[in-house]
């Protein structure tokens, strides 16, 4: 293969890699700060509220991991 190709494709590859990474930083960085603004009743519900995110962190790395992301 052309070496210009190869370094091209590669290029590509770790700038896509990049923007996925951001995207997904950024949508849990929200998540965070929803739950930063969100009164909470007690330290006890904002541990729920933080388990609750963490859940919803865990079954999203289960399905990447399923379809092989």
């Amino acid at each position: 293969m052309d070496k210009a190709f190869v370094e091209e494709m590669r290029k590509r590859v770790e700038k896509e890699l990049n923007e996925k990474e951001l995207a997904a930083i950024h949508f849990w960085k929200e998540e965070l700060e929803k739950l930063l603004k969100k009164p909470a009743e007690s330290l006890s519900a904002l541990q729920v509220e933080l388990k609750n995110l963490i859940a919803r962190m865990e079954n999203r790395l289960k399905a990447l991991k399923k379809t092989g992301m």
